[in-house]
């Protein structure tokens, strides 16, 4: 009988630490390398950036991006729009701090709204149109999921990245780490429980 209660405490606590596992990845997150902001899940998976080592670099949004051409001579960066979404992929690659830059496609667009929540890249005109017009779109990040302001700025990356690479860090305030810290204290709990279950049936 002890060993059936065994078994079932052991396969209890498989799963549980399982879905605290699967529910960290979920809410992984980095603090950006040029503001304060917490990079969560969608930023990770909205924009990828990395130096001409292939080391990856965490930031926020299209401006933070543009920002580490302060310190790194060569940036490449993945992104896709925020108005059609994932299939309509947009990449840059930046160098000699921002003094040459191919985009593809040509015609993608940075919308700069003032600050990270106002920052957008669209495919095309059409999109950057659609943009101003909505503010977001589904595939836009969650945090900036509003309407951009009426001094949005529409213009092209390349035209960008010498300013955003000599611009100073904006300062808007950090995310609470509160999630991933209370996943951990509840991951904790379980294997204490569990551990206190087991000495008591071995009694």
């Amino acid at each position: 009988m002890r060993k059936k209660n065994l078994s079932v405490i052991v396969a209890t606590l498989a799963i549980v630490l399982s879905l605290i596992g699967t529910a960290l990845a979920q809410t992984e997150s980095y603090t950006c390398e040029t503001c304060p902001m917490t990079v969560g899940p969608d930023a990770l998976d909205h924009l990828k950036v990395t130096d001409a080592s292939g080391v990856r670099h965490y930031v926020e949004c299209m401006g933070c991006a543009l920002k580490l051409l302060k310190t790194s001579e060569t940036i490449h960066i993945e992104t896709y729009c925020d108005w059609y979404g994932p299939e309509y992929k947009i990449t840059a690659d930046i160098s000699q701090h921002g003094a040459v830059t191919t985009v593809n496609p040509e015609s993608a667009l940075l919308l700069v709204g003032g600050g990270c929540t106002g920052n957008r890249v669209a495919y095309n005109q059409t999109a950057a149109d659609a943009l101003l017009a909505n503010g977001f779109s589904e595939y836009t990040m969650m945090m900036m999921k509003q309407p951009l302001p009426d001094n949005t700025n529409v213009t092209t990356v390349s035209k960008k990245a010498l300013t955003f690479a000599a611009a100073e860090t904006t300062t808007e305030p950090p995310q609470s780490p509160f999630v991933p810290i209370a996943l951990g204290i509840v991951a904790a709990a379980v294997v204490i429980a569990a551990i206190v279950a087991y000495k008591k049936l071995k009694r």
